[in-house]
């Protein structure tokens, strides 16, 4: 199992709209091959937080991002944001 991780910046008065474009990916990304879950966390006092989706295997991660109706999600996301989208991928070692 791998994970596409995102660190997300953006000002703490956002918070409800950076939110909702999350939720927003949700759906477009269970339609991807091999998806397994998003997880969204947000520290709303600093304005900053952490996307975490789970994928069956690191190509299916990768491609997961690649549907244009996810890169207009995050394009949306990317006008609340301090600093530009720079995913990575990690293989998930522990997942309970």
């Amino acid at each position: 199992m791998y994970a596409r991780v995102v660190n997300i910046r953006f000002p703490p008065d956002m918070r409800a709209e950076v939110v909702d474009v999350a939720r927003g990916v949700a759906p477009i990304l269970r339609e991807r091959r091999g998806f397994d879950g998003l997880q969204v966390m947000t520290n709303p006092n600093a304005g900053e937080g952490v996307m975490v989706s789970f994928w069956e295997t690191e190509a299916d991660a990768e491609a997961g991002e690649a549907s244009p109706s996810y890169i207009g999600q995050m394009s949306m996301m990317s006008s609340f944001l301090y600093e530009q989208l720079m995913p990575k991928t990690y293989e998930v070692n522990v997942r309970v």
